[in-house]
């Protein structure tokens, strides 16, 4: 009997439970999902709430500010998590223009995921840019906002991430306008037992613009270590 795993997911800034439903779907039987949103105003917040809310025993699914979120969630509670698989986030502490973002989310919000949808995927990714924006408007700007708010006063976690002894796997899209590859790296390389694999023509949300080749790197990352 094949095993079937628990898995929760955190999606990205702006983004609801579209972001991994292709991964979902190609995944199958493999996992047991939950999409946890936790737009909480700070970090120790949304952790309080998801732990709440998730099996006792996990595997945790996070990208970029849902990847930030994951790793400090992991640090607050490594004995719950099974395994890590995180796309476009760093352990270190929050680079400027999270508080602009914030304000932007509340006074100007079509605005700004507007912007926002021409940097978190490719700029012919056009589909995928859609799909965000739909995703960002059902959010909302103040949901967005205090995500924004969380991320923007998060902590560094880089010498914190010794105890993760759990298997962990590290995603980046080659075409990152958010964060740099190389932070990626770092990252894989900070962790104690990591894989880093890069997606060539992908941008900063690996699950929405590349659904099957994600996929099958989270599967094939599970076979490693699990069956």
């Amino acid at each position: 009997m094949s095993l079937s795993f628990p898995t929760v997911f955190i999606p990205a800034l702006l983004c609801d439970e579209r972001l991994y439903q292709d991964v979902i779907a190609a995944l199958g039987d493999r996992i047991r999902p939950q999409v946890l949103s936790s737009p909480q105003p700070t970090f120790a917040a949304s952790i309080e709430d998801i732990l709440a809310r998730a099996p006792e025993k996990f595997v945790l699914v996070g990208t970029s500010y849902g990847g930030n979120l994951a790793l400090a969630l992991a640090v607050t509670a490594p004995e719950r998590v099974m395994a890590l698989w995180l796309m476009g986030c760093e352990s270190g502490a929050a680079r400027q223009g999270g508080p602009d973002l914030a304000g932007g989310l509340e006074t100007t919000p079509d605005a700004v995921i507007q912007m926002l949808s021409g940097l978190v995927v490719r700029q012919d990714d056009t589909q995928a840019a859609g799909v965000f924006r739909d995703m960002a408007h059902r959010v909302g700007g103040a949901a967005g906002a205090a995500q924004a708010r969380a991320n923007a006063a998060r902590t560094d976690l880089t010498g914190r991430l010794e105890p993760l002894t759990m298997p962990a796997l590290v995603v980046f899209g080659e075409e990152d306008a958010l964060v740099p590859v190389q932070k990626g790296r770092d990252l894989a390389a900070a962790l104690p037992d990591a894989q880093f694999h890069l997606l060539e023509q992908c941008g900063h949300l690996p699950t929405l613009e590349q659904p099957i080749q994600s996929a099958a790197l989270f599967a094939d990352f599970l076979n490693s270590y699990f069956y």
